[in-house]
């Protein structure tokens, strides 16, 4: 009996020695880090489109529009081969500080976590 208490004893440590060397933010199985390459739309313009016209708004859609307080304040998207895919709420943070610098442009590469669906932001640049 005391050589299974022990034992027992001895997985919790281990299993909390283990869990305490795990970085912060460490990946989960339900993240994943992807590269898109495609164009910034603000999520209140996006959400007034319809899915099927989208693509072509997309085309319209300007770097002005997408500043706008109440454009800015909806969040971020980035739209690419068809489909949209959200930025998280930190994320559109930093993509409308990028957004706000004079030579950056809606068409972008980012680098970003997929998270349950949603995009954290990781690296954003012009597209060359």
């Amino acid at each position: 009996m005391r050589r299974l208490l022990l034992v027992g004893i001895f997985i919790c440590f281990a299993s909390l020695a283990f869990a305490a060397e795990l970085p912060t933010g460490a990946s989960t199985p339900s993240e994943s880090v992807i590269t898109l390459t495609g164009t910034i739309v603000d999520n209140m313009c996006a959400s007034a489109q319809k899915p099927e016209a989208l693509s072509d708004f997309i085309k319209t859609h300007n770097k002005e529009c997408a500043l706008m307080p109440a454009c800015a304040a909806s969040g971020y998207a980035i739209f690419t081969d068809g489909k949209l895919y959200k930025f998280d709420k930190d994320s559109s943070a930093k993509i409308e500080e990028f957004l706000k610098k004079t030579d950056n442009k809606l068409e972008v590469v980012v680098t970003a976590k997929d998270i349950n669906g949603e995009l954290n932001l990781v690296t954003v640049e012009n597209q060359k």
